[in-house]
């Protein structure tokens, strides 16, 4: 796959996420635009998460990360790459906020097949196994439900 084919998978899975957050009760704090698909100068704030949402009925904060993947690698889900989760690691502890990671799988980018919501606690490897993962599947199509600091 080229470069500009996985990007704009990126970007049409990151759409697609956004939309399944009700703006009743959700607000979009921040959005990263990863600059360096623009040019080549390293940006720090490409290494945040994609999202960062509120929660308006409690005000609460957390972050999502959306992955895009259209297979298996070696019966794994590869997801990210170790410097990436040590990075996103990092993050949420330094900010205190609950961290999830949102996988869209299968299908289309704009619409996949399956989809996981797994807390970044229970992502601690770049790849997973099914058996990890598919304890945190949900409908791709069902809009977000955040409470007690669980999105799902």
């Amino acid at each position: 796959m080229k470069e500009d084919e996985s990007v704009e998978k990126g970007n049409d899975f990151e759409k697609y996420v956004v939309n399944l957050f009700d703006d009743k009760y959700f607000s979009i704090v921040q959005w990263s635009t990863d600059i360096m698909r623009k040019h080549d100068r390293f940006v720090e704030s490409d290494t945040d998460p994609d999202l960062i949402v509120r929660y308006l009925p409690k005000d609460e904060v957390f972050c999502v990360e959306c992955k895009f993947r259209s297979s298996l690698f070696e019966g794994k889900l590869q997801w990210s790459d170790p410097q990436q989760l040590k990075r996103y690691q990092s993050f949420a502890r330094e900010k205190k906020l609950p961290f999830f990671v949102v996988i869209g799988f299968g299908g289309d980018s704009s619409y996949p097949d399956r989809m996981f919501c797994i807390p970044l606690k229970e992502a601690k490897y770049p790849a997973l196994y099914p058996s990890i993962f598919e304890k945190f599947e949900r409908k791709p199509e069902k809009s977000f439900f955040w409470k007690n600091g669980i999105l799902n």
